[in-house]
């Protein structure tokens, strides 16, 4: 039995949560481990600052004050230190205290402590966070977040609120490559850069940091420094694409979008019928409705998935794949409008992984080996979001 998440299992799956924050300010390769928990700190790559908000006190008329350290493993001068207020600048200051054991753990300035006190609104709930300046490579980063006035618990819908958004824009393929574009918004850090994560094909693709952001991006909700361009090398076929945004401060990791596009162009415009291939799919196929449902069967009387895909088409004289995540890279991708009966029906999760497929009768309607308790039958296109319509006869 494969693990959950391979393209192998014919089953319908629940989106992550949240991603962990474990990524940094370069484009590299990074694997992502999926967690319901706030991703309330984003944890450093080499080259980025490093620091922390420590005490944060009520003083008196408003005014908040803010003590930690801050320090760019790039430099030895004082970091600048920013406080955000509900996402914005407001203030910043230079270290300039002594805090000899931060200077010894990280080899930092004389002076890598920050105090300083900041106004803040004395009606309603809002956010508090300090951040660090970068210096040279790496990315300026929220080094902690409170909520005012203190001790207020932000709730489950407060700290959604405060999670990444953003859209994919923008796919393409060429012949050997897979690019995206698009915007994001980190609202407690809304002119900061951010950390985007692409998946291709439910595998970790590339990094990225944001970028400048387009007025047409800003106007849509981008933030300052939101904007995302990926390009990323892939296989001849097609493929999805998930990209995801990395949480600083409240809130959670987020999914931005995902997208399909095939490497051998896009979808023919002529009238379409019912290829004969097609026609003979459907009749094998409703032959075993009733049938059990078995991990890796590949029929006569018993199938999985994809094993039920690839018997009906064997019939038919077409040799196709065996799992799911491959039919889905040979077949051609089609919009719904242009699917006819046989033809398939994918499903892919919020990293792009393939994990079931259904062959397609009518809108809404497939006929698939579907789970243990259901077997092959009838099956409705349960979320139109999550499914991609594919061909082996036509474009």
């Amino acid at each position: 039995m494969t693990l959950p998440g391979s393209a192998h299992a014919c089953r319908r799956r629940l989106a992550p949560l949240a991603l962990a924050g474990a990524l940094g300010a370069t484009t590299v390769l990074a694997a992502i481990v999926m967690t319901a928990s706030p991703a309330a700190a984003n944890p450093p790559m080499t080259h980025d600052p490093v620091g922390a908000l420590e005490h944060v006190t009520a003083l008196k008329g408003g005014v908040v004050r803010l003590q930690g350290w801050a320090a760019d493993p790039d430099s030895q001068a004082d970091a600048t230190v920013y406080a955000l207020l509900d996402g914005h600048k407001v203030d910043k200051t230079a270290t300039s205290v002594a805090r000899p054991s931060v200077t010894r753990q990280h080899d930092t300035g004389p002076t890598p402590g920050y105090d300083f006190t900041v106004p803040v609104p004395a009606t309603g709930v809002h956010t508090l966070c300090t951040a660090v300046g970068n210096i040279g490579p790496g990315l300026t980063r929220v080094l902690g977040c409170r909520a005012t006035p203190l001790g207020t618990q932000l709730s489950g819908t407060d700290l959604a609120a405060h999670s990444p958004t953003g859209a994919v824009t923008s796919v393409r393929a060429t012949a050997k490559s897979f690019e995206v574009a698009g915007w994001s918004l980190e609202p407690d850090f809304r002119a900061g850069r951010m950390v985007v994560v692409l998946y291709v094909d439910g595998a970790p693709a590339a990094t990225a940091n944001t970028h400048l952001a387009s007025a047409a991006q800003l106007t849509a909700g981008a933030g300052k420094r939101g904007a995302f361009d990926i390009t990323v090398p892939v296989n001849k076929g097609a493929h999805n694409g998930c990209v995801w945004a990395v949480n600083t401060g409240f809130g959670y990791n987020a999914l931005l979008g995902c997208t399909v596009a095939d490497t051998r162009g896009g979808p023919g415009t002529a009238p379409l019928t019912e290829p004969k291939v097609n026609k003979a799919v459907v009749k094998e196929a409703k032959k075993h409705i009733g049938q059990r449902y078995v991990w890796g069967a590949e029929g006569p009387r018993k199938f999985d998935c994809s094993g039920l895909v690839m018997y009906s088409y064997s019939k038919a004289g077409y040799a196709t794949p065996r799992i799911a995540q491959d039919q889905f890279a040979a077949a051609r991708v089609i919009p719904a409008a242009r699917a006819v009966p046989g033809d398939l029906v994918f499903y892919h999760d919020s990293e792009g992984a393939v994990y079931h497929v259904g062959i397609y009768l009518k809108p809404g309607v497939t006929v698939a080996a579907i789970d243990e308790q259901e077997g092959v039958a009838h099956q409705t296109i349960w979320d139109p979001t999550t499914a991609t319509y594919g061909s082996f006869t036509h474009t």
